[in-house]
């Protein structure tokens, strides 16, 4: 027996592969029909036919080649299609059971944040813009309607056609077709993430789709969130039309540095409203979209420019519009403006602009409830419109007088002087206010004439002593009072010129400012009925418990004090018949829908009654008209109409007032340190100087004005001497007027015919004193 290993049995070749071992037909082919074939030549050792089978074999790998290289790619296409599909298919899956694809935005009234808007008086009647203030969001809505679906009416003055087709024409062109979501777009761009087939990187999010990011604010670069996305544009879509969309589509999109929405873009960039946009204008636009920042206009033209030219192509290739509009739009060389002044927006706002957002934030907390964070949020925020009180040639004519640094007086300690004033009209609307001389670097700051709470000096005599006593019949224009020492427990009020005068006419007293004769009066109605009629029928705030005494009250020495503001609405009372009016610097507050949000009260509560006004508005005159009267300089600033004033200092002559009206307006002017110390006395005109000047400017070319009196009231001649109505037998009279409730007795000490009416000789002489102590000689201090 031969020594033969098992490999022998079948071949004594040591050339034969393993895979001999399987079945193979004589191709070299695998026998397919599952059975086991040996060919026993294959096993034999090498023939002449070897070499020709192997040219054979090497004659067919060519062919097997291709066939094993088209099964792979096969193999390859087939796997692809399942794990795209299973990827959809999970996909699918995830976003209609897992993903909550409802919004709670209603489109219809969306909540976002909106610039507020302030309006002015043209003085015509018509409202006009004049400031915007807004939060971090500067967006002003405007409306779309699509002339495709409705009837535009005349006065339609939103969104037009023609910049809405530029955004769909650029930015998704198969809007009116898709439900919210372009496939043919979303599958390319995911592609072409994977094999370039476009030039650039694509977007595939359409107008819905950008709506959605835009209110949700949702930038997650996560995969979930574009799938939220689609989902969100598809419920969008399912309950709001395509302009709807649209509409809230151009009013959301950011269009560079700090714009939000079309009409805001529109007024940057152009100066000019969203209505009034020229197809060049509407294209260029529409090519911000893509970057805000890298295709703004003004600072990137050239690229704008570019991507303008293909919007226009865009509108054009899809019908928007003709070849010839085309053509001319994109030959059209733009004008780009791009400053905040056509904004209507300054980086410092007026001291107008500081009490308007004031008082409109305080009113919201009041009748809302709201606290002032949220106020103040609410205002910047939620696109108000606000119908201001401000007269804005009035407004410049105060800031230029207190733009004058020469009255920033230097005090002793080396700081310098300031001072506020407030301009209204007799129904308590704010039109000029000023709360600092010198340059206003800052918003919202510390406004003098609001937030200066200062001793008002003689200017609260008037208010809180001479006018509630004539309202009571306690005394009138003419009656004799006594000038004197009077100790009240333990206290004895000190008039400015160091002495008493005895007997003199209230007209006298309030003319010199004597002190002594306003804490009597004050003292007789008792300081709580005088406290009570300046905080409950003249709407003051700033006094305090303390001040319910006879020196706050008669000659002003208060430990609150006022304002400038409170201090013109109350003066008011004296030129308008009584009314005290709350002030205010708006009239009116609405939405962005044209709903009332605040309104200002035009009912007026009657503070002393129309007979009592007139008296008092012809006493005051004396104040500027009689020959001894401490603020007679104020009728050189207004020469065609009379002036009622008051002047007033307080304690050490840390502060100077002077409070005026004129048939057209009533100001309050304070000046003084905000840290307190005497003002100079050869300075001590200040206020009066500044008041004049500002109302001199006001009154440039009115017409000339009388104060209307009031029926109730009659003028009368009356004895110096004694207060009571004159005879001719008086050897000095003037004229005085009286409430007809309250006329007084006919003069007995010189017997004779009473006079009659006043005739229409100039009666300005007569309203200045006559009486004995006309000789003293005139201090400018009180």
């Amino acid at each position: 027996m031969n020594n033969t290993d098992d490999r022998d049995l079948f071949s004594n070749s040591d050339n034969t592969d393993d895979k001999d071992l399987f079945s193979y037909d004589n191709s070299n082919n695998i026998v397919e029909d599952g059975t086991t074939s040996f060919d026993l030549n294959s096993f034999s050792s090498k023939t002449a036919s070897t070499t020709e089978e192997k040219n054979k074999k090497q004659k067919k790998k060519p062919k097997n080649g291709k066939r094993r290289a088209a099964k792979v790619l096969l193999t390859l296409f087939l796997v692809g299609l399942i794990t795209v599909s299973l990827v959809v298919g999970c996909f699918m899956f995830y976003a209609f059971t897992m993903v909550d694809g409802t919004m709670d935005e209603n489109l219809n009234n969306l909540a976002l944040n909106f610039t507020t808007t302030i309006y002015v008086d043209d003085g015509d009647g018509n409202y006009k813009e004049y400031r915007r203030l807004h939060g971090e969001y500067n967006r002003i809505w405007v409306d779309y309607l699509n002339p495709e679906n409705v009837e535009l009416p005349e006065d339609y003055d939103g969104i037009p056609q023609t910049l809405a087709k530029a955004f769909v024409a650029i930015e998704d062109k198969r809007f009116s077709e898709h439900e919210g979501v372009d496939w043919k777009r979303t599958i390319g761009a995911f592609i072409n993430e994977f094999v370039p087939i476009y030039s650039s990187r694509q977007g595939g999010s359409t107008i819905t789709q950008q709506l959605v990011k835009n209110l949700t604010d949702d930038k997650s670069q996560k995969a979930s969130r574009k799938v939220r996305e689609i989902m969100r544009a598809r419920y969008l879509e399912s309950k709001y039309s395509k302009d709807t969309i649209l509409e809230c589509y151009l009013n959301t999109i950011a269009m560079g540095h700090g714009t939000y929405g079309v009409e805001v873009a529109a007024n940057y960039y152009f100066g000019k409203s969203v209505k009034d946009l020229s197809i060049a204008e509407c294209a260029c636009l529409a090519a911000i979209t893509k970057s805000p920042t890298y295709y703004a206009p003004d600072d990137y033209p050239e690229e704008n420019k570019e991507r303008r030219n293909n919007v226009l192509y865009q509108m054009y290739d899809q019908g928007y519009i003709t070849k010839e509009e085309y053509e001319e739009a994109k030959n059209t060389e733009l004008e780009i403006v791009a400053e905040e002044r056509v904004l209507s927006q300054n980086s410092v706002n007026s001291y107008f602009v500081d009490g308007l957002i004031d008082q409109v934030v305080n009113d919201l907390a009041e009748k809302y409830g709201y606290d002032e964070a949220h106020a103040n949020q609410l205002f910047y925020n939620s696109g108000y419109k606000i119908y201001a009180t401000v007269d804005t040639d009035m407004q410049a004519a105060a800031e230029e007088v207190f733009s004058d640094t020469s009255y920033a007086i230097e005090g002793s300690d080396g700081k310098k002087m300031t001072g506020g004033i407030t301009v209204m009209d007799y129904e308590g609307n704010v039109k000029a206010i000023v709360g600092g001389i010198g340059e206003k670097n800052t918003n919202r700051g510390f406004n003098n004439a609001t937030d200066a709470v200062r001793q008002p000096g003689s200017t609260m005599k008037p208010i809180a002593a001479y006018a509630p006593a004539i309202e009571q019949d306690l005394i009138t224009y003419s009656s004799i009072v006594n000038d004197t020492k009077t100790s009240y427990n333990g206290w004895t009020p000190k008039n400015w010129y160091n002495s008493y005068w005895g007997n003199i006419t209230v007209q006298y007293a309030l003319e010199r400012s004597v002190n002594s004769i306003p804490v009597y009066l004050v003292n007789k109605m008792t300081p709580q009925v005088s406290y009570d009629f300046l905080t409950q029928k003249l709407g003051i705030t700033t006094l305090n418990s303390e001040d319910v005494n006879l020196s706050p009250l008669g000659m002003g020495g208060t430990n609150g004090g006022l304002t400038t503001l409170e201090s013109a609405a109350a003066f008011a009372i004296f030129g308008n018949g009584g009314l005290y009016y709350e002030p205010s610097f708006y009239t009116k507050v609405t939405d962005q829908d044209g709903k009332t949000v605040l309104q200002h009260s035009t009912q007026p509560t009657m503070a002393i009654s129309e007979d009592t006004a007139t008296v008092m508005n012809h006493l005051l005159r004396t104040v500027v008209y009689g020959s001894k009267g401490t603020g007679a300089a104020a009728k050189s600033y207004i020469s065609n109409m009379k002036i009622y004033a008051k002047t007033g200092t307080s304690n050490d002559q840390n502060d100077l007032w002077f409070v005026g009206g004129t048939p057209y307006y009533v100001a309050s002017c304070w000046c003084g340190y905000e840290v307190q110390q005497a003002i100079p006395s050869k300075h001590s005109g200040i206020a009066l100087k500044m008041w004049g000047n500002v109302m001199s400017k006001v009154h440039s070319g009115l017409e000339a004005k009388e104060f209307t009196d009031s029926s109730y009231a009659v003028e009368k001649y009356y004895c110096t001497s004694t207060g009571n109505l004159a005879t001719d037998a008086c050897p000095e009279k003037a004229v005085g007027w009286y409430r007809k409730s309250n006329v007084p007795s006919v003069c007995t000490s010189h017997s004779g015919t009473v006079l009659g009416k006043p005739g229409t000789e100039d009666t300005s002489s007569d309203e200045s004193s006559s009486s004995s102590q006309s000789s003293e000689t005139t201090s400018s201090a009180e």
